[in-house]
């Protein structure tokens, strides 16, 4: 338990790593993906950009398989009120606080550089806010969805008591190649219209993934036996992925629904 513990703890970090090094070529990106500065040197075309399209298809898919890897192994060790409470603790919690109190002046700046204010004069100061407080929601979407996802565990662990657990053990390399037909099948769905991060469908799908699959030493050791495969595999769909895509928005439909960006993330 405690190696697959710091083996969790290495996928995280490195993942982290990678999170912030997105943010930075996001923030001044040129291929119309909206949220930072945007595009600040004269060049025709920034070929550097590349670099988001090869990261973004595959990086919250992992942390939520992640997620429900978490869930799975502190759910062994604790009961479901603590679960529960934990997750409220370290994910609602922090979000409702962050987003009201800190996170409008992330707003308030992404506004400002996108001139929004000027269509705003006639709103209410509470109703500016509000929009402010959306604006600069940053990486807290991804607690407040966690959470979601924590709490439907729950409710789904009454139900399925184990047995759904256990048939995930059964997976193998065949079940593995044909779990990226279900994975694309989630992204098309309940995807919200107007902030394109929340895309419940995929994302929890990956979770309950986490949980029901990858939590299994089993399946990790068919992955491991398999990783040149999945990675030849990721690599020739990431190539694919980026030369047909890049230019256009990768963040948003038609692109973040297309077989190559969920297949290169999911492999």
């Amino acid at each position: 338990m405690q190696v697959r513990k710091r083996y969790l703890d290495n996928i995280r970090w490195i993942t982290q790593v990678f999170v912030v090094l997105y943010h930075v070529f996001y923030m001044y990106n040129g291929e119309g993906v909206q949220g930072g500065l945007g595009k600040i040197t004269g060049l025709p075309v920034q070929h550097y950009d590349i670099v988001l399209y090869a990261i973004y298809p595959w990086l919250m898919m992992v942390l939520f398989i992640v997620s429900g890897i978490a869930s799975r192994l502190y759910l062994e060790r604790h009961a479901d009120k603590e679960f529960f409470r934990s997750r409220t603790t370290k994910l609602l919690v922090p979000v409702t606080i962050g987003l009201f109190v800190f996170q409008f002046l992330q707003g308030y700046v992404n506004m400002a550089l996108g001139d929004a204010f000027t269509s705003m004069q006639q709103l209410p100061p509470v109703a500016k806010y509000l929009i402010m407080c959306l604006s600069g929601i940053g990486v807290l979407w991804y607690l407040q969805i966690l959470w979601v996802f924590s709490v439907l565990l729950l409710l789904v662990r009454k139900i399925e008591k184990d047995r759904l657990w256990r048939l995930g053990a059964r997976t193998n390399i065949v079940a593995l190649l044909a779990l990226g037909a279900v994975v694309w099948a989630s992204a098309q769905v309940l995807n919200t219209p107007v902030i394109i991060v929340y895309r419940f469908g995929l994302y929890g799908v990956l979770f309950f993934l986490g949980y029901f699959v990858f939590s299994h030493d089993e399946v990790m050791a068919a992955v491991k036996k398999y990783f040149p495969l999945f990675l030849l595999l990721a690599a020739g769909l990431g190539v694919a992925f980026c030369v047909l895509y890049f230019g256009q928005n990768f963040a948003a439909e038609p692109v973040n629904k297309s077989p190559l960006f969920v297949l290169y993330g999911w492999f």
